[in-house]
C-alpha cells in the first residue's frame, strides 16, 4: 500500500497532543471577559434545555421552509437557497443539498422509533430527493456518470456521495449505496489521474489541477467509508484501494496543517471538521493513532484558535465564515462531524478529554441559538443568522446555510446529551 512522506512524522509530531488542558482555553475567563463568560458558562452548562424538544421545532421548521416538496418556483423535491425561493431561482443550489440532508438524516435516525410516521415521510422526501439527483446542475455526461450525480466541481460530487451513504445507512436503501459506490469509482476516482502533476490527490474540478483541503477532506471521507464496506464483505483487494485513495487524500490535507490545528492557508470549519472525521475513520480501520491524534489536533484548532473564532461575553464562538448559502452553511458540517467524534467512547483510550471538549464548544453554540439566534415569540417570521447570538434581520428572510447550521447543533445536540465524561 502507497504511503507518503508525511506519515513519517506524524506520529512523532502528535505525541504531545493530550498535554494540555485545552478545556481550559476553549472556556477563557481571563481578562475583561472573565465575569461575562463566567456567568454564560454557567447559564448553558445548567440551562435545562429539553434538547430534543428544541431539534423537533428547528428541524420540523427547517424542512417546512427549505425543502420544496412541492413545486416552489421551478424547484420541486430539493432545499432551496431561501424559504419557498421567494427571491427567485433556486440556482446552482447542489453542494448545499448534502448538508441540508444531513439534517434530515440525523432527524430520521432520532425519531424513527419514537416518530414513525415523521421518519416516514422523511424517507420519502430522501427518496424524491435521489430521483431529482439532489438538484445536480451539470449536463455534460463526463461529469454526471451512469448515476447523474457526478460534477464538474470533485468537491461538489463528494459532499453528495456522502449524503447518499448516510441516507442508505438510515434506510438500508441499497440504490443510494450503489450510487454513492458507482459516483465515486466511475466520476471521482478517475480524477486521480487527470493531472498528473498532483501527486495522485484529487482535484478541485475535472477541468482545474488546482488542490484545495476541501475537495480531499471529504474524498478521504468516502473512501473511507467505502473501504470499511468492502472489508465487511471480504474483498480485500478493493478495501486496499479504497484505503489508499483514502491515504492519498488525508495526507494533502495533512501537509497543509499548521502547527497550531488548523487546515490550509485560509481555515474553514467545514474543513477542519472533515479532517477531523476522516482521521478517525482511518484510525479504525488501522489502528494508526496518529491520524487520531492529528484530528484531535484539528479539534482543538478549530476550538481554541483565533482563526476560528471571535470572542463573545468573554468565550470563543466560530467566527462568521460569510453571509451566503455559500459560507453560511460550513458551520453545520462542523457540528455534524463534532457529534461523530464526541459519540466515539473508543477515543478516551488516546486522548480521554477531547470529547468533552467538544461537547462543550457546540453546546456554547446551541444554547446561543436556542436562546439569542431565534426569536420564538415570532417564529413564523425569524431566521437564525451566520452569528449563533442573534437573529436575521426580518427583512433579509430566511437564508438556507445559516439555518442549516442551526438545526444541525440541535440535532447534535440530541445526539451527545447523553454521553458520560
Amino acid at each position: 500500500m502507497k504511503r507518503y512522506p508525511v506519515l513519517i512524522v506524524l506520529f512523532l509530531l502528535g505525541l504531545t497532543a493530550c498535554e494540555e488542558d485545552y478545556l481550559a482555553i476553549t472556556n477563557p475567563d481571563a481578562g475583561s471577559g472573565r465575569k461575562a463568560a463566567e456567568q454564560t458558562r454557567a447559564a448553558y452548562l445548567n440551562s435545562g434545555i429539553d434538547w430534543t424538544q428544541a431539534a423537533d421545532s428547528v428541524s420540523a421548521a427547517f424542512v417546512e421552509r427549505f425543502y420544496c416538496n412541492t413545486m416552489r418556483n421551478g424547484a420541486e423535491h430539493v432545499f432551496s437557497y431561501s424559504q419557498y425561493n421567494e427571491r427567485g431561482g433556486n440556482g446552482n443550489c447542489y453542494w448545499q443539498q448534502a448538508h441540508a440532508m444531513a439534517v434530515m438524516v440525523d432527524w430520521h435516525n432520532r425519531i424513527k422509533d419514537s416518530n414513525p410516521d415523521q421518519a416516514a415521510a422523511l424517507r420519502n422526501y430522501m427518496s424524491l430527493w435521489y430521483d431529482k439527483r439532489g438538484n445536480n446542475y451539470e449536463g455534460n455526461t463526463d461529469y454526471r456518470g451512469r448515476t447523474g450525480f457526478g460534477n464538474n466541481f470533485t468537491d461538489d460530487t463528494c459532499w453528495i456521495i456522502i449524503s447518499l451513504l448516510q441516507i442508505y445507512e438510515a434506510t438500508g436503501e441499497e440504490k443510494y449505496f450503489s450510487a454513492a459506490k458507482t459516483t465515486w469509482d466511475e466520476c471521482v476516482r478517475t480524477r486521480f489521474y487527470v493531472f498528473p502533476q498532483d501527486n495522485g490527490y484529487l482535484p478541485w474540478k475535472w477541468d482545474n489541477p488546482l488542490l484545495n483541503e476541501c475537495t480531499n477532506g471529504p474524498a478521504a471521507i468516502i473512501a473511507a467509508t467505502l473501504a470499511s464496506y468492502a472489508r465487511q464483505k471480504g474483498d480485500e483487494a478493493e478495501y486496499e484501494q479504497y484505503l489508499d485513495e483514502s491515504y492519498r487524500c488525508l495526507d494533502y490535507n495533512l501537509s497543509t496543517m499548521s502547527a497550531v490545528g488548523t487546515i490550509g492557508t485560509t481555515p474553514l470549519s467545514y474543513t477542519q471538521g472533515t479532517f477531523m472525521e476522516a482521521c478517525r475513520l482511518v484510525w479504525h480501520l488501522t489502528g494508526e493513532k496518529g491520524y487520531l491524534i492529528k484530528g484531535i489536533e484539528a479539534a482543538r484548532g478549530q476550538m481554541n484558535t483565533s482563526a476560528m473564532n471571535e470572542e463573545y461575553n468573554g468565550e470563543n464562538l466560530m467566527r462568521n465564515e460569510g453571509t451566503d448559502s455559500n459560507n453560511a452553511i460550513f458551520h453545520a458540517v462542523f457540528y455534524h462531524w463534532a457529534a461523530r467524534m464526541i459519540t466515539d467512547k473508543d477515543i478516551d483510550s488516546v486522548d480521554a478529554k477531547i470529547r468533552r471538549e467538544l461537547y462543550v464548544y457546540v453546546l456554547r453554540h446551541s444554547w446561543y441559538y436556542w436562546t439569542r439566534g431565534i426569536d420564538k415569540k415570532d417564529w413564523e417570521h425569524s431566521y437564525f443568522d451566520t452569528r449563533t447570538y442573534k437573529p436575521r434581520i426580518p427583512a433579509m428572510g430566511g437564508e438556507l446555510g445559516a439555518y442549516a447550521s442551526a438545526a444541525q447543533a440541535m440535532e447534535t445536540m440530541c445526539l451527545a446529551i447523553n454521553e458520560k465524561f
